[in-house]
């Protein structure tokens, strides 16, 4: 196990992102975020992690907003 709890696993991370694990891994390999490998297992910072799910949670709303706004003024 690397040295403190602010790394997890890949599947891990998967997991709290909602996708599969192959699709995060996936995402590492292009750079997505930083990969940790110790003792032939994928870790991230569990920072990371959060950062990526805030900035989805940020999109998805800005995108529920955007279709509001064009329902509106569609009425």
């Amino acid at each position: 196990m690397l040295p403190n709890e602010q790394y997890v696993t890949v599947e891990d991370a998967a997991r709290q992102i909602e996708v599969q694990p192959i699709t995060l891994r996936h995402w590492l390999a292009i750079g997505t975020m930083p990969q940790f490998e110790f003792e032939s297992r994928g870790y991230v910072l569990q920072a990371d992690v959060d950062a990526f799910n805030e900035a989805c949670q940020c999109r998805n709303q800005r995108s529920a907003a955007e279709r509001q706004r064009m329902y509106a003024v569609a009425s």
